[in-house]
């Protein structure tokens, strides 16, 4: 008997991926690593509103940390500006200025 038809030999022999089947794949592993934004209290919201607010009368340096899908994100500075109506803040830092939405906020560490 021929070694293809042993051991599964003919299936193994004859698989193949198309480039479509591979990039959905990826994308399906990916989808399962990713994470849900986290639900904040009101005394969680009440706390961040107090670092932030403080930080900016103060200029004191802060480190927010921010919601990705798949990993955090923490950025450093004092707080440049806030505006309400967008619901964004300005943290200003050695690499420039960042704009982050407050949805994004997931903690804040003085």
């Amino acid at each position: 008997m021929s070694k293809k038809l042993q051991e599964n030999g003919l299936f193994e022999s004859s698989r193949m991926m198309l480039p479509e089947h591979k990039e959905a794949y990826i994308r399906h592993q990916q989808n399962l690593q990713k994470k849900k934004l986290p639900l904040l209290d009101e005394q969680e919201i009440d706390r961040l509103s107090y670092l932030i607010a403080h930080s900016m009368l103060t200029g004191k340096k802060i480190t927010v940390t921010l919601f990705d899908d798949f990993e955090e994100r923490k950025i450093s500075g004092k707080i440049h500006n806030i505006d309400q109506q967008k619901g964004t803040i300005k943290l200003s830092n050695e690499m420039g200025r960042n704009l982050i939405s407050f949805h994004e906020i997931i903690n804040i560490e003085e």
